[in-house]
This record gives C-alpha cells, sequence and structure tokens, in this order.
C-alpha cells in the first residue's frame, strides 16, 4: 500500500529532507489504540521495537536511523522510540545526550527538523515512533513548571500542526527517580494528579494523540493513571493484564563501557524477554541495549542504529541476535502484517 504523500527521491536514501506543502503538511497514517491492540493507518498491527533514545543527537546520527530503517522493517522491526531530552549516554559521560528543548520550553528548531524527517522516513515505511519528551538526566534544564508545561504543549502542537500521527508519546520517562528526577511535578508525593496534569496539558492541545507516563521502577510509583492512552512500564516490570501496554526500556543486557558484547546469559534473558512480549497480545517492547543507544562508548561508534554483530566479543558487536529474532520468530514487515520468513529461500541481510 502506497502512503498518502510524496516525498522528494533523495529521502528513500535518507538523503535530504522532505517536501512539504507550505499550507498543509502532509498527513501520515495514523496511530490508534482499540480494545487494548495497536492500529496504524485503521489496520490492527503487531508492534517491533527499538530503544533509540539518542537518535535526534545530531545530522548524522538522525541520519544514520533513517538510512536503516528498511534493513529494520526487512527484519520485522517497525517501532522505535526517540526522546526529545537525551537519554542516558552511557559510558563516558552519561549526561552527554541533547536537550532538545530551551530552559523556557520551547523546542530548538534544528531538533524539531530532524524529528520530523525521522517521522516521516518512518511513516514512508509504516513504522511507528515513541516520542518521549522528558528525561531525567535534563528534567532539572527547565526554569520551572511553566516551561514544563510549554513544552509539552509545544511538542504536542508541533506533532498536530505537523500532521505526525503515526506516533505515541512518553511524556516522563521514568516519572519519579529517585536519583536523578529534579523538578517536584515530575516526582511522587501526589503522582496521579501530577500525570493527569502533564496529560492534560498535552490532550489540550493534541487530544487525538496517544500519551501515557513511564514510572521509575524503583520509585513505587503505580505504572497507571486516570486519563492515560498507553500504559508504560519498563525494565523488568511484569506485563500488565489489561491496557495496551509498551515496555519502552527492555532491561539492558550490555554495559556501555563494554556495549555491544552479549554473554551466554545475556542472549537467554533477552530471548526470553522477546518470547513474554510474543505471547501477550496486549503488549509491546522497545529492545533496550547499550550498543543502540549510548554515546560514544567503549566501541567509540555508538550510538548503533545498525544491527553491528552477534555480539561475541570486541571484534563482533552488535545486535544483530535480536534483529534476527524478531525475522524468524514474527516475520518481516510489509505493512499491515508481519509475513513470515520462507527459511530455504529468503536470506536475511
Amino acid at each position: 500500500m502506497l502512503p498518502r504523500f510524496v516525498f522528494a527521491i533523495p529521502v528513500l536514501f535518507g538523503a535530504a529532507c522532505p517536501t512539504f506543502s507550505a499550507e498543509a503538511p502532509a498527513l501520515t497514517r495514523e496511530f490508534e489504540i482499540k480494545n487494548e491492540r495497536a492500529f496504524l493507518g485503521g489496520h490492527e498491527v503487531d508492534l517491533w521495537g527499538l530503544r533509540c533514545g539518542n537518535a535526534l543527537y545530531s545530522e548524522v546520527v538522525t541520519e544514520r536511523h533513517i538510512r536503516n530503517f528498511d534493513n529494520m522493517v526487512a527484519h520485522g522491526i517497525n517501532l522505535v522510540g526517540v526522546y526529545i531530552q537525551g537519554a542516558n549516554a552511557g559510558w563516558p559521560n552519561p549526561e552527554a545526550g541533547l536537550n532538545g528543548f530551551t530552559r523556557d520550553g520551547k523546542i530548538k528548531p534544528f531538533v524539531a527538523a530532524r524529528l520530523e524527517r525521522l517521522i516521516r522516513a518512518a511513516d514512508l515505511r509504516a513504522m511507528v515512533v515513541m516520542v518521549g519528551l522528558i528525561s531525567p538526566r535534563k528534567d532539572q534544564d527547565f526554569y520551572d513548571d511553566a516551561a514544563i508545561q510549554r513544552g509539552i504543549e509545544e511538542a504536542a502542537r508541533f506533532l498536530k500542526e505537523k500532521n505526525l500521527k503515526n506516533v505515541f508519546v512518553d511524556l516522563v520517562h521514568e516519572f519519579s527517580q529517585p536519583e536523578r528526577m529534579d523538578k517536584e511535578i515530575l516526582r511522587e508525593p501526589d503522582g496521579e494528579r501530577k500525570k493527569g496534569q502533564l496529560t492534560r496539558w498535552f490532550k489540550a492541545v493534541a487530544p487525538d494523540i496517544e500519551v501515557g507516563v513511564c514510572p521509575d521502577i524503583n520509585s513505587g510509583t503505580p505504572d497507571s493513571y486516570p486519563g492515560m492512552d498507553v500504559r508504560i512500564i519498563q525494565k523488568q516490570m511484569p506485563i500488565p493484564p489489561s491496557g495496551f501496554v509498551v515496555n519502552v526500556e527492555t532491561l539492558r543486557q550490555d554495559s556501555f563501557n563494554h556495549d555491544g558484547i552479549f554473554t551466554q546469559s545475556n542472549l537467554d534473558y533477552t530471548f526470553a524477554d522477546c518470547q513474554r512480549y510474543l505471547e501477550a497480545p496486549n503488549a509491546v517492547m522497545l529492545f533496550h541495549a547499550g550498543f543502540i543507544q549510548g554515546i560514544t562508548n567503549e566501541s567509540g561508534t555508538a550510538p548503533h542504529p545498525e544491527m553491528g554483530g552477534y555480539g561475541t566479543g570486541p571484534n563482533d558487536r552488535g545486535v544483530r541476535f535480536y534483529y534476527e529474532w524478531v525475522r524468524e520468530n514474527v516475520g518481516r514487515w510489509e505493512y499491515p502484517k508481519h509475513v513470515p520468513v520462507n527459511k530455504s529461500t529468503d536470506v536475511a541481510r
């Protein structure tokens, strides 16, 4: 099925920005949740994801992500998670991620341009993008609650006015993170009211974009609250039996200072995690690895949207095993369905 908008030809290869009408930006397919299931463009879909928390870090990094989208969908991966306030950057500097907001809550124009280009390139391939807004490593950079409100409203307005609908939003990653979340409105106590307020700020501008708030696993704050659309969890939290559940950060099995290297026990954990989500019809996972998210790391070339090697050692760093597990157990992504692989004739790239 062809997309409902036209790109300049170089975008197919991630080489240039798309061309839009100044009056009406092209409308992407719409992501929706119905009966605890994901829908895209009116079709029920299964989602398999990658956590790409620092995908907006630079023009080069964003470009590399876009250039790997075709390989992702060839392996069944049709969901990526990116953050306007960059996530943990790993080794040697966990704080190196980009902050896409100014202190008073404006989205920096070059970050907005990268985000739009990435979302539209994803839509060209019938992929969904989780857009994260606030990170516990950057929340202190906002002046005050008014700046946080402005940031949330600006993000909502940007997505709405640009007609970017193939998205859902993690308003706050690791709400109430005990060591790094500074602003009181992003912490317990009274978390239910605060999450509700954050959600209302967004929904007042973009009521038809699905949102949720990710709890910090160790803070005791609940993973659900009135008004949420997406029930967001992280790491090894159990899959709730109700709601449309997204684990936006599976428990990382490689270390940032040895990124892309995995022991057999690491692989066993990862494959068991994948199986849990395969068997849960209401749940989706974004696979998390230092190899994918970190900036620089021991490899010196992170973040890696590319799958790399099998992770057996320093000369074979990578997460190819996850790509291949999804391809073999779920299938290639050919919207609106995954297509099982014929192992005798269909050779993975």
